[in-house]
């Protein structure tokens, strides 16, 4: 019997041990992982740190939307569960992700990796996985440059970032474009829509589905005037953190195939659902330029095949100065847009606190003691003076 029981021990030893060597292996393997994820997550934040800051705050305007079933495309695949998204816990991971100059600090201590692994998953899929099209910053001196290319006459604001939207030349979408533009001429045009909506954008170029039918059917409505857009790229929340800002409104310059068989050049008799209404008399006017002549201010493109994105215009409401750089003032961030998504509690508890003071404020009891209190305060600073 004992030495059954030797025996019974050893193998039952035996296979904790194997366990044990398991589960260190797998640790390891992910923490290699981690560090590879680490290493890659770097090259991009210290290549371009400003497109890198771009491209997270259009994906967390994105995932705080309320229509975040068609703004969030895609949607980063850890995060769903037998089928179902889970908003809960990706917004909490959000919530969590300090600024990425922290971010930067902690990427050096390798043996902390794993307790931001949460963080560095989400990361490392939005800067590095997707990839295509990647952001690049466009120095300030190009700016004008490039806003010529539209040939605007009317004045507009400049925009503080301008960021080129860069495909590798192999890549299914620009061999795509080649062949289409192949015998067409190509103009450039503004698109203007909700902050929002710019990560779909990014990735999966302009779609049908974001613009509102009008008299003229369903199609991409766009301009050569960047006045004209503006109207409609509404300032959004997007990222506490940013270095460009926690406000921002986006417009994107698109290349277009002038391919009269997939672009509708006629003015539109009316534009119900798409702006403001003191706006569209002024939208669908003619523009006379300086010849004397006039021409269309906007194309309805009804193939989106013919219109690539090539440069995003990003205008910051909050100055640069007043980015949140500490975790302190990133939690702050979080509690901000956790009662914008919870503004029904925000409301009833915004009326609680109201009634609760009415309420002290009539409480004889209270008046008294706060009497006495003011008394009290008034005799220790004049005992003080003298």
């Amino acid at each position: 019997m004992d030495r059954e029981f030797d025996g019974l021990s050893d193998t039952g030893t035996n296979c904790n041990i194997a366990t044990n060597s398991d589960s260190l292996s797998e640790n390891q393997a992910k923490l290699d992982t981690l560090e590879k994820k680490a290493v890659h997550l770097r090259l991009v934040l210290e290549k371009d740190f400003k497109a890198a800051d771009v491209k997270w705050s259009l994906f967390v305007a994105a995932a705080f939307s309320f229509r975040y079933e068609s703004c969030l495309r895609p949607f980063p695949p850890v995060f769903i569960k037998n089928g179902i998204k889970d908003m809960d816990e990706l917004l909490s991971v959000i919530t969590d992700v300090p600024a990425l100059d922290l971010v930067l600090q902690q990427l050096d201590n390798l043996d902390n990796l794993a307790n931001i692994s949460d963080i560095l998953d989400l990361l490392f899929y939005v800067l590095v996985r997707l990839k295509e099209p990647s952001l690049k910053t466009v120095p300030p001196e190009a700016h004008e440059a490039i806003l010529t290319y539209t040939n605007s006459s009317l004045p507009a604001p400049k925009p503080q970032y301008i960021f080129q939207c860069v495909s590798s030349n192999n890549s299914n979408s620009e061999l795509k474009w080649k062949e289409l533009s192949k015998d067409h001429k190509v103009f450039y045009a503004y698109y203007g829509n909700r902050l929002e909506n710019f990560f779909t954008i990014l990735n999966f170029g302009l779609q049908q589905h974001l613009n509102k039918t009008t008299s003229m059917g369903g199609g991409v409505y766009l301009t050569p005037e960047l006045s004209i857009s503006l109207p409609y790229s509404h300032v959004g929340f997007g990222w506490g953190a940013s270095c460009l800002g926690g406000h921002l409104s986006c417009v994107a310059m698109c290349e277009v195939i002038d391919a009269p068989e997939g672009i509708n050049y006629q003015k539109p008799v009316s534009n119900e659902g798409k702006g403001d209404s003191a706006y569209e008399d002024e939208k669908n006017k003619m523009i006379v330029d300086q010849n004397g002549g006039s021409r269309l201010v906007h194309y309805v493109v009804t193939n989106c095949d013919l219109i690539k994105v090539r440069y995003l215009l990003v205008y910051a409401k909050q100055p640069t100065s007043m980015r949140f750089s500490s975790s302190s003032s990133n939690r702050d961030a979080g509690l901000r847009q956790w009662f914008a998504r919870h503004k029904l509690f925000s409301i009833l508890l915004g009326y609680g606190l109201m009634l609760a003071t009415i309420g002290f404020a009539n409480n004889q009891p209270i008046q008294y003691y706060y009497k006495f209190l003011l008394k009290k305060l008034d005799m220790a600073i004049s005992n003080a003076k003298m």
